[in-house]
């Protein structure tokens, strides 16, 4: 299951990673916080759609992607 910046302000067009709180191999429960995300005017927690297990992440701390780009990927 893809793990996407989501899109949290009307004008927003992109988010940054400030950190992934679970890593590759982690197990995950649906609803907890897996990475926190930034844009100019929101900080946000993100959380896991379903219960799984952390698969890779594809933006480290630190970078920027676009509302709606793949981030991670959690195996169910």
């Amino acid at each position: 299951m893809d793990i996407t910046i989501p899109k949290l302000a009307e004008a927003q067009l992109n988010a940054t990673v400030t950190r992934w709180l679970k890593r590759p191999g982690d197990a995950v429960k649906k609803g907890e916080t897996i990475v926190e995300v930034e844009t100019e005017k929101v900080n946000a927690e993100v959380e896991a759609p379903s219960d799984g297990v952390m698969g890779e992440i594809l933006v480290r701390d630190g970078e920027t992607a676009p509302v709606g780009e793949v981030i991670g990927r959690l195996t169910t």
